[in-house]
């Protein structure tokens, strides 16, 4: 032992060297070789701080890999926090660690004299790849303390890089004489000539690469990139694309004499092009839901469908598209087949990247169907491309106010029909310059739901003006029917306040999964129809964060609040938003609140009001984050959720009127909830909106 340890102390650089190695594959921020007697010998080491980095030593009961004693395989530990075998140890250790590797060494005779460690101040998972490369670089830590005095250290270091899985290349000398690549780097960058200059043997590497390299031998620092970009053709392609790495310039120093200088720069590189690009999609698809969140919140900003419309438009531009418009048809026609020609439409809504022509807004256009967007569109049913030579502005562009548009570059375009009680009444556009990329079928994704959304806005606006004369029309059909729930019975009533019968108080139940229900009850300031509308966006968009994501309540009234926030739907509302989750012989009931009234629970054992949750109202500011409960409900139990109508009478104090709805309520057949709601309604206030929903589970022993 004591002839290994003077060995490796004599070769402590290439030892280091090999550390920073380990560390440099491994990911890891620190690399060790051990050599262990009754002490750890720290003959190699990366990334250690003092006084170990001096030392070099330490106790063999407090050192980083103290398992490497103690098993005769490599070891990867991915949490010692978490690792029944170190839990009760940590404390003992030199310094602290959350994840390391370890793989022994072994002298001639199988004996193990020592270790190779990566170590890493976080909890970490060792891929497959990273436990090769550890157990490469260990057999070279191995010859290197066997062979030290007898094979020159420098090449006994590239036959390590050998095995390594990263890409690696040694230069020498101000003029980068290409030394040494490993298999991994051929593999990449193809084989270039030794001893050519890396200018000359690579000449498709950008320019930055060799100014770099210049700068790392001259200063003898090291230089880090990660994910950087690289465009060249590589081995066994036709075409350049791009690529990620993420690279390391290190410089080697070396002993110069009068006609050689050996100092160099070692090049690794680990490609990373999968790992970028599965972010980059999953960044884009983020970025087209969050489009997709906006083009729903346009449909409730405005009862007016042309309004409306052109929100829709300007979503998508420029994110999607550089031009987006949308025509409405004269006369509604079947999709996915030919129309009578010529079809009429009005361009009603326009908008556009800067730098595009954008056509005006035009009534009584006429498409002839020689190739033009709106009958193709009505004859596919579905969203198709149309052709646009780039050569001269397409035919039908002359009679419908479009040339200048064409002529500005635009070539791609994609249109889609929108469709209302399945006729098509609209047609969406989409155009791109030519200088852009093609939709990804992510984007033609988006773009059918921005024509659906065009479909519900014109649904919408159709549906407000065959009602607007009728404020009780407009209240029904904003305010849906609770479903039909197995097990589950549900009763609501709304009162509005005034003769216009349109209030902003409104209630809601919907299916989140098979066995979860959401439950909303709010109240939005006003009596009039600019509250419905405002109630009826706030609906829409909850449903949308309902059932976007599993969040629990707090978290979806918190975005909630952020959006109101933004979009100034409301001035001031309360709400309360509950999930009901059926478990084998109970429902968990999960609750945040907006600044609302506290829902009541009806058992056998009485009338019982549940806690009030921390929670501000939606405003037009930020507000704090909201409070959450959580209760077990048996079945048998009634809920009930309820608007401040029902409790405040003017001249009364608001807890006198909580206990009196309490009292009324414990005096009713609480099981029976349609008498329950209609009583609870007639002793109410008259003055302001009110909306009652009242939930019984079913006791399905006793038929209730």
């Amino acid at each position: 032992m004591a002839a290994v340890l003077q060995v490796a102390k004599a070769s402590q650089e290439a030892l280091d060297r090999l550390a920073e190695l380990a560390a440099i594959v491994m990911d890891a921020p620190i690399a060790l070789v051990n050599v262990i007697d009754t002490q750890s010998h720290l003959v190699g080491q990366f990334g250690l701080t003092e006084p170990f980095a001096t030392s070099r030593q330490v106790s063999v009961d407090t050192t980083f890999c103290p398992s490497a004693w103690f098993v005769e395989q490599p070891l990867y530990i991915e949490d010692a926090a978490e690792d029944p075998s170190f839990t009760d140890r940590l404390e003992g250790f030199a310094l602290d660690f959350a994840a390391y590797a370890v793989c022994p060494l072994r002298d001639a005779d199988g004996h193990v004299i020592g270790s190779l460690c990566a170590v890493d101040t976080r909890p970490r998972r060792w891929r497959r790849v990273d436990r090769r490369a550890l157990e490469a670089l260990a057999t070279s830590v191995v010859n290197e303390l066997a062979l030290y005095q007898d094979i020159d250290r420098r090449g006994r270091l590239l036959d390590a890089f050998a095995a390594a899985p990263a890409a690696i290349a040694v230069t020498r000398g101000p003029r980068h004489l290409v030394e040494y690549c490993n298999p991994a780097y051929r593999a990449l960058f193809g084989t270039p000539p030794l001893e050519t200059p890396v200018r000359q043997a690579l000449p498709a590497l950008p320019d930055e690469f060799f100014f770099l390299m210049d700068q790392v031998l001259a200063g003898g620092d090291v230089y880090r990139r990660t994910e950087a970009p690289l465009t060249m053709t590589w081995p066994g392609e036709q075409h350049p694309r791009e690529r990620f790495f993420d690279f390391s310039y290190s410089a080697i120093a070396g002993t110069a004499d009068e006609e050689v200088d050996y100092r160099g720069v070692l090049v690794v590189a680990v490609e990373v092009t999968a790992r970028v690009l599965a972010r980059v999609e999953l960044e884009r698809h983020a970025r087209r839901q969050e489009l997709l969140a906006r083009a729903s919140a346009a449909l409730s900003r405005s009862l007016d469908p042309t309004a409306e419309l052109q929100a829709l438009a300007r979503v998508v531009v420029p994110e999607l598209a550089d031009l987006s418009t949308v025509h409405l048809l004269a006369r509604p026609t079947a999709p996915g087949a030919d129309p009578p020609l010529p079809v009429v439409t009005d361009r009603v809504a326009v908008a556009g990247a800067a730098g595009v022509v954008l056509p005006p807004k035009l009534s009584g256009l006429r498409w002839y169907g020689n190739g033009d967007p709106i009958t193709a569109a009505i004859r596919q049913g579905d969203l198709v491309g149309v052709p646009v030579s780039g050569a001269q502005p397409p035919e039908w562009s002359h009679n419908t106010g479009s040339v200048a548009t064409f002529d500005g570059g635009l070539r791609h375009l994609v249109v889609g029909p929108v469709l209302v009680h399945g006729l098509v009444v609209a047609v969406v556009s989409f155009a791109l310059q030519a200088d852009r990329s093609l939709w990804s079928d992510d984007d033609l994704h988006a773009l059918r739901q921005i024509a659906r959304y065009a479909g519900i806005a014109l649904e919408h606006g159709l549906s407000y003006q065959a009602t607007r004369e009728s404020a009780l029309v407009l209240q029904r059909s904003l305010l849906i029917e609770p479903p039909t729930v197995e097990g589950v019975q549900i009763c609501a009533r709304y009162r509005p306040a005034g003769r216009d019968e349109v209030g902003g108080d409104w209630y809601d139940v919907f299916p989140r999964s098979y066995d979860q229900l959401a439950v909303v009850i709010g109240d939005v300031v006003g009596h009039d129809i600019t509250a419905a509308a405002a109630m009826g966006q706030l609906s829409a968009t909850l449903r949308c964060l309902a059932l976007d994501r599993d969040d629990g309540p707090s978290a979806i009234l918190d975005r909630l609040a952020a959006i109101n926030a933004r979009l100034s739907i409301t001035p001031f509302a309360t709400l309360l938003f509950a999930t009901l989750t059926r478990l084998a012989d109970h429902w968990i009931m999960r609750w945040a609140s907006a600044g609302h009234p506290p829902p009541l629970l009806l058992t056998s054992g009485g009338v019982h009001m549940l806690p009030r949750v921390r929670g501000s109202a939606l405003v037009t500011t930020e507000t704090p984050p909201r409070g959450e409960a959580q209760i077990n409900v048996a079945v048998g139990s009634t809920l009930l959720f309820y608007t401040d109508g029902l409790i405040e009478w003017r001249g009364r104090d608001l807890t006198d009127n909580l206990n009196a709805l309490m009292a009324r309520t414990a005096a009713s057949q609480h099981s029976v909830i349609e008498p329950l709601c209609d009583d609870l309604l007639a002793d109410a206030p008259t003055d302001d909106d009110i909306a009652v929903l009242a939930i019984h589970l079913v006791d399905r022993r006793h038929g209730s």
